[in-house]
């Protein structure tokens, strides 16, 4: 029998839905650098004075970038794991606050969908 077979569980669950995560994001990433693909066709020269390679160089860097944070969460995730396999095994009462790893991420992701929404809106007129 496994001493404390549930919790290990449950962190094991946690460590896999932050694997789809990453996962989804890259994905994500992969998608929007198509989509950037389909502006390059769409999109006429001009879109209210905004020229096109501002929107396509737009839409490519928030690829990257997205793509680049699901990345980044993969060996986070794993490490994440890792430290709260130990604290189960230890079985001492710990604190469990957000890291500031997870923070930066949010943060990171909340831009990348900000700008996202400011590219969708600046093409609105056209498509």
């Amino acid at each position: 029998m496994i001493i404390r077979y549930t919790d290990h569980a449950a962190n094991e669950r946690t460590f896999l839905a932050w694997i789809r995560t990453a996962l989804a994001i890259m994905a994500f990433g992969c998608f929007l650098a198509k989509f950037d693909l389909f502006l390059r066709f769409i999109v006429p020269q001009s879109l209210a004075g905004i020229p096109q390679h501002t929107l396509t160089e737009s839409a490519t860097l928030q690829a990257f970038v997205l793509i680049g944070a699901g990345i980044a969460l993969l060996p986070l995730s794993l490490w994440r794991y890792r430290r709260i396999r130990r604290a189960i095994i230890a079985a001492q009462t710990q604190d469990s606050n957000v890291d500031h790893v997870e923070l930066l991420l949010i943060l990171i992701l909340s831009v990348v969908g900000v700008g996202i929404l400011i590219m969708l809106v600046a093409m609105k007129g056209t498509i």
